[in-house]
């Protein structure tokens, strides 16, 4: 018996968006054309404050890629915010102190990645699609549960 195994690829009306909160700007800027390179939508921030008032202003925010040391707000008390605003959004965190009191944490807190820097691009944008593709098929899922209701 042979199966094979189908999956509807839905365009999205818009990109998928991202926003990456860090304060190394370089890095930042970095990210931005990369995933820009590979069609997404992004946003920045260089400090929890101002990635949580982009993610209030910007309800269309997809993913967060979230930096864990930086200053006037810790990565981890920014991603518990964003967490309270939206608990399903999904929060991809980047540190260079990758330590199991942090990732205990980062996991308590609904972190779907951890990523230790320096980062893997290859691996971080293989998890970047992985949300990406999460996302899209919830979104299906919503319209075809809606549809029957």
């Amino acid at each position: 018996m042979h199966l094979t195994a189908t999956v509807s690829r839905v365009k999205a009306s818009a990109p998928f968006t991202i926003l990456i909160v860090d304060d190394n700007r370089d890095f930042v800027e970095f990210l931005k054309l990369l995933l820009s390179h590979d069609g997404f939508s992004v946003l920045s921030a260089f400090n929890g404050p101002d990635g949580l008032e982009h993610a209030r202003d910007h309800a269309n925010v997809d993913l967060v890629i979230l930096d864990v040391m930086m200053p006037e707000m810790d990565g981890l008390t920014a991603c518990r915010e964003f967490k309270r605003m939206r608990p399903s959004l999904p929060v991809i965190l980047l540190t260079a102190k990758d330590d199991i009191s942090t990732r205990a944490k980062a996991i308590a807190l609904g972190v779907c990645e951890f990523l230790a820097k320096p980062v893997n691009i290859d691996d971080l944008l293989t998890r970047v699609r992985t949300q990406c593709q999460i996302s899209q098929w919830d979104k299906e899922l919503d319209v075809a549960i809606s549809s029957k209701a």
